[in-house]
């Protein structure tokens, strides 16, 4: 939800599934793998009362005869599909080895409208892109019950290309130069997917697991182009962020879980996660919300037998409220405050032919 000037903006959010699939085939020391996943992404929601950016976006309407938006709605959504390929090598049995590439596709889509006067303004904008990330991984089994791995995936180069409809709204040359720059017709934007570096170590022993992890999200070094400030002596008049925002840091997730297996058969954990995205007041807009969070879950594997484990889980995610400052003062005068909770419901299948 959005708070802006006395007003609540609510979101109904779709997330019906975010499927997942990963196979390994393994011959002696060699284990090659591969996987289907939703690496960012995979969410849409809908502002049935529209978004506050609807009273400046005035600017780009086409005669308005009013100056504030009624009957405004907004909807957004963003997904990047991922297909993993690679191959991992132990060597002495205690090391082992791993190389894979991920290439993604990534989709955005942005619809809306709004009437000014008795002008109806509408926006519907799609942002597609492809790129590729190379993957390192090793793991040490030095004994003792105890594992550590180490994983770096580098940087996917991301060039966005926007397909857009509009009806009652200006040219694109008056886009130019704006906040609405990308989403001009054919316009393309770089903002490639940050490197990670993760890092984590397991202690199993009597029939409990002990994990922890640790990301690293290179963000500062993905932005490829400088925001622009706005109109000089306005307060920021016209300013926009050009890929990713000048004021974003690096972002990090650390993790800790426990497993128990109650029997041979039902296995119990539990978890939780912290996370810091990177993003402030200085990046908080209505189409980019990177909020600190922290996340609890719990999960269940039963083994039906030597081949087939069923498992199922749940996780609720707590972002910190946190509020912009006033983007524009001379016409967008107030701070937004952003809220947001999650709950997720997971089930997968486990088969070994």
């Amino acid at each position: 939800a959005i708070d802006y000037d006395g007003k609540t903006y609510t979101a109904d959010v779709a997330v019906p599934s975010l499927p997942a699939l990963h196979a390994v085939f393994k011959r002696g020391e060699l284990a090659i793998f591969g996987a289907f996943t939703i690496p960012a992404g995979g969410g849409a929601l809908t502002y049935n009362d529209g978004l506050p950016y609807l009273i400046p976006l005035i600017t780009f309407v086409k005669d308005p005869t009013g100056p504030t938006p009624k009957d405004g709605v907004f909807s957004g959504s963003s997904i990047f599909y991922g297909v993993t390929v690679g191959a991992a090598y132990r060597l002495f049995g205690k090391l082992s080895v791993a190389v894979a590439g991920r290439a993604v596709l990534a989709n955005k889509a942005f619809s809306g409208h709004a009437t000014y006067g008795d002008v109806k303004a509408e926006l519907d904008t799609t942002k597609q892109a492809m790129g590729f990330a190379p993957i390192l991984g090793l793991t040490i089994k030095p004994g003792f019950g105890v594992t550590l791995a180490a994983r770096y995936e580098g940087a996917a180069a991301m060039e966005f290309t926007a397909k857009t409809k509009t009806v009652n709204m200006k040219g694109a040359a008056d886009w130019q130069g704006t906040a609405l720059e990308s989403f001009v017709d054919g316009a393309k934007e770089q903002r490639d997917m940050p490197a990670t570096l993760g890092l984590g170590a397991a202690w199993t022993g009597k029939g409990i697991t002990v994990s922890t992890s640790f990301h690293a999200y290179m963000t500062k070094a993905a932005d490829s182009a400088k925001d622009y400030a706005g109109v000089p002596g306005t307060g920021g008049l016209g300013a926009y962020s050009k890929s990713w925002d000048d004021d974003y840091e690096d972002g990090w997730d650390v993790a800790l879980a426990v497993e128990y297996q109650v029997t041979d058969a039902l296995l119990l954990s539990t978890g939780a996660v912290r996370a810091s995205l990177g993003g402030s007041k200085d990046t908080l807009n209505d189409f980019e919300q990177a909020l600190d969070s922290d996340s609890v879950c719990g999960g269940v594997r039963y083994t039906l037998n030597k081949r087939l484990k069923l498992t199922a889980a749940v996780s609720r995610t707590f972002y910190k409220d946190d509020s912009n400052e006033a983007l524009v003062p001379l016409v967008y005068p107030s701070p937004e405050t952003y809220r947001k909770r999650v709950f997720d419901l997971a089930v997968g299948v486990q088969y070994s032919f």
